[in-house]
């Protein structure tokens, strides 16, 4: 068990130690897992961003990514520790992105649009309590969203969709789980 699930698991105890009709301890651990996860993830990633002048596109790059996952599903490490690296690691690096926009930026804005075409929402069956007669709507938000970004024009955010949308492909699936299988975190 690594830190994160042991955090959330010795406070789940402490809760239902103290508070007997609260929840049932693994939807406490469980909870409480997500809730460490994601506020690690956020406070890493703005610490780098503060020391590494990039604050502005850390906020953009993680609002996004938040909003646009939300939408689309894709794959989850099952691992939180594993996950939380991954998340400040993969999003701190997207901060740093410079590129011309109008060649790269709308490429990679056009295959997320088809990406999510044909793949949003993905994976999101057993995590969210979306009924699935709203996925239309939701593949719809998420190509909505990508289109905004060709009157944005901002390379930051193309390379954003283009990675959420990486997330939904089966080669994404494969990797996370290669890796999964090799690392124990």
């Amino acid at each position: 068990m690594n830190i994160i699930d042991s955090t959330a698991q010795n406070i789940a105890r402490s809760i239902r130690k103290h508070y007997p009709e609260a929840g049932s301890e693994i939807a406490l651990r469980y909870s409480l897992s997500l809730i460490i996860n994601s506020t690690t993830s956020m406070v890493l990633i703005f610490i780098i961003s503060i020391l590494t002048h990039r604050f502005y596109e850390a906020v953009i790059v993680l609002a996004t990514f938040l909003l646009l996952r939300y939408f689309t599903g894709g794959v989850h490490l099952n691992s939180s520790l594993a996950c939380c690296l991954f998340s400040v690691i993969l999003l701190s690096s997207i901060t740093f992105a410079e590129f011309n926009y109008y060649f790269l930026g709308v490429l990679f804005n056009i295959i997320a649009i088809i990406i999510f075409l044909i793949k949003a929402p993905e994976g999101i069956e057993n995590i969210s309590r979306i009924d699935r007669r709203y996925y239309p709507l939701l593949k719809l938000i998420s190509i909505l969203i990508v289109s905004t970004n060709f009157i944005i024009s901002s390379s930051l955010l193309s390379l954003v969709f283009i990675t959420q949308a990486f997330f939904l492909t089966k080669l994404a699936y494969n990797i996370i789980h290669y890796i999964e299988r090799r690392i124990n975190i």
